[in-house]
């Protein structure tokens, strides 16, 4: 039985394919899917921050591959934040965690191919918010994303702010969850996609 809210079952999965886990017998053809508790456990929560880097990384993927499975390791993520200013970390590594995207600490390969090294990019000058690259015909879409269009319950603010203080109750708490979880629901299903993404030419 899942101990995650029900609606994460409904959001569709990003399914790739990866020659690594392919060639050392990881998985049947290479294929590996990636639903949105995967990123959730990377994260260590759901947000709207990780709403964000799950629906560029499902979106970007589709404009770059179309119909065909994103291959795992081909993808170049570009960040046009530095890495330690705001959300920047938290939305490169969730979806590096999708393309297999490395930084200089990546894995370097096997014989020098299926490397993941140098895929993941920060303070890159852009005029979107993320870049996602093909590195096998270097095709790129660029993605700005704002969650503003889709503002939290207000009673979220107070009850936060007892939490925080350490006054609330469990009761409390436990609607405050509730609450924050269903802003992340709206974004992720509820919303029409050009209302939280805009893609840069």
């Amino acid at each position: 039985m899942s101990n995650y809210p029900a609606f994460y079952d409904r959001i569709p999965p990003i399914v790739t394919v990866d020659p690594l886990a392919d060639m050392l017998g990881a998985s049947v053809g290479g294929e590996l899917v990636y639903r949105y508790e995967d990123m959730v456990k990377l994260a260590g929560h759901s947000c709207p921050t990780v709403a964000g880097a799950w629906l560029m990384a499902f979106e970007g993927l589709k404009a770059l591959y179309g119909e065909a499975k994103p291959v795992r390791g081909e993808v170049k993520v570009e960040i046009k934040s530095p890495k330690d200013e705001g959300v920047a970390g938290v939305i490169g590594n969730c979806i590096a965690l999708i393309v297999g995207a490395g930084d200089e600490g990546g894995f370097k390969g096997l014989g020098g191919r299926m490397a993941r090294n140098n895929r993941l990019f920060y303070g890159v000058s852009m005029a979107g918010d993320v870049r996602l690259s093909r590195l096998d015909n270097g095709q790129s879409v660029q993605m700005r994303y704002d969650p503003s269009q889709v503002p939290g319950d207000a009673s979220m603010g107070p009850l936060m702010q007892k939490i925080m203080q350490g006054m609330a109750d469990e009761q409390e708490k436990r609607r405050f969850g509730e609450l924050w979880q269903e802003r992340v629901e709206k974004i992720l299903l509820h919303t029409p996609l050009r209302q939280v993404i805009a893609f840069i030419d």
